[in-house]
């Protein structure tokens, strides 16, 4: 009898034990099933960087995504963005996924981010990279993205002595763009959660002009040059291809002079400094359809530089040669570009290229060009 009572006990406890995991397991289903059993989970990557380095949470503000149909029909968009005042930081979360809503089917996906919400961007001071607003069943191809400009000039017209319209930054630099499309059409289910992953490519490009004199070495001041970008790269395309419209032109969003002096407090040397943002750059075989880089003594009205800027920049490479990168590849991987020209009198003799790789530049003679 005491050993049946004992066999009783131990019975008991084993049912309460199974009892009490199976309460908790049935706890931590209801706790973990944040995702619903339908629907689209995006997540977003940025690693399409020199660094190969996943940074998009500690650099994008503001995400949206735009959802087409199998026909390439706009269904909807949706967009997620951190609010720091509000301690609302939703995209700084270690892999953040957006969740839609979506009907049994299959799906394009486009996205477009910045580090700013859109809302913030458009209220800006600066030139601003304008979204096409889109209804339900507008086409895919309806999706561009526009960036300011003046006016509309064509490079027929500027050859003929026109000026190319203004990209007009007003002492502030472009805000970060961002875009990503997935390879294919997505599809989703009515009985469980599909997901998808969108990478990033970073559109705009900062670069940064130095002008150098090797003769007088203290002649030479930011106010003495005018210096600018020309390319028809203002519109880019729902797949992030860069449409063919107007010659534009960018201007500097700051510039400033740098002074070294000897022990006795003279200027022996300046150096005259540009800061240039611009849109995604293109190498296109045909060197006349490239962007130029142009260096423009004001008081003559001289050309000093005027280089394929696209051909120059992918010279970059080089210091990643291991990667193998096409010029096109490494273009859009790298963001930060500086050109570093030695002058001597209205000509330049060189310059020294370098991105963001510390320690590396590269000298490209002007007979290159």
């Amino acid at each position: 009898m005491k050993i049946n009572l004992n066999l009783y006990k131990l019975l008991s406890i084993a049912l309460i034990a199974v009892c009490c995991w199976v309460m908790s397991a049935c706890a931590m289903m209801e706790t973990d099933l944040s995702d619903c059993p339908k629907g689209l989970y995006v997540s977003f990557v940025y690693d399409y960087n020199i660094q190969h380095a996943e940074i998009f949470k500690d650099h994008v503000g503001s995400v949206t995504l735009y959802v087409f149909d199998e026909n390439n029909k706009f269904v909807m968009e949706k967009t997620e963005e951190n609010n720091l005042l509000a301690s609302y930081t939703p995209l700084k979360t270690y892999n953040y996924k957006m969740h839609l809503d979506l009907p049994q089917g299959k799906y394009r996906l486009v996205s477009l981010a910045n580090q700013k919400s859109y809302q913030e961007i458009l209220q800006g001071k600066g030139a601003v990279y304008r979204r096409t607003e889109l209804e339900v069943g507008d086409d895919i191809s309806k999706l561009q993205v526009k960036l300011d400009r003046t006016s509309s000039t064509s490079r027929a017209t500027i050859a003929n002595g026109s000026t190319p319209a203004d990209v007009v930054q007003n002492g502030v630099q472009l805000d970060t763009l961002w875009h990503a499309i997935n390879a294919q059409h997505k599809e989703t289910s009515a009985t469980k959660a599909a997901y998808d992953t969108l990478n990033l490519t970073r559109n705009n490009k900062n670069i940064t002009v130095s002008l150098r004199q090797v003769e007088d070495q203290a002649n030479i001041d930011d106010s003495m040059y005018d210096v600018f970008i020309l390319d028809n790269n203002g519109t880019t395309n729902y797949d992030n291809s860069v449409a063919q419209d107007e010659d534009i032109k960018y201007s500097p969003h700051d510039t400033w002079t740098t002074e070294f002096v000897n022990t006795s407090g003279e200027v022996v040397q300046r150096a005259a400094h540009y800061g240039v943002n611009c849109n995604r750059l293109i190498l296109y075989d045909t060197p006349e359809d490239n962007a130029l880089l142009v260096v423009r003594k004001k008081d003559t009205q001289q050309n000093i530089v005027v280089i394929n800027l696209p051909d120059c920049l992918g010279q970059g490479r080089n210091a990643v040669e291991r990667q193998k990168y096409t010029p096109q590849e490494f273009l859009d991987r790298e963001h930060n570009f500086k050109l570093d020209f030695i002058l001597k009198g209205g000509t330049w003799l060189y310059l020294d290229l370098s991105i963001s790789i510390e320690s590396w530049s590269q000298r490209i003679q002007n007979i290159n060009f």
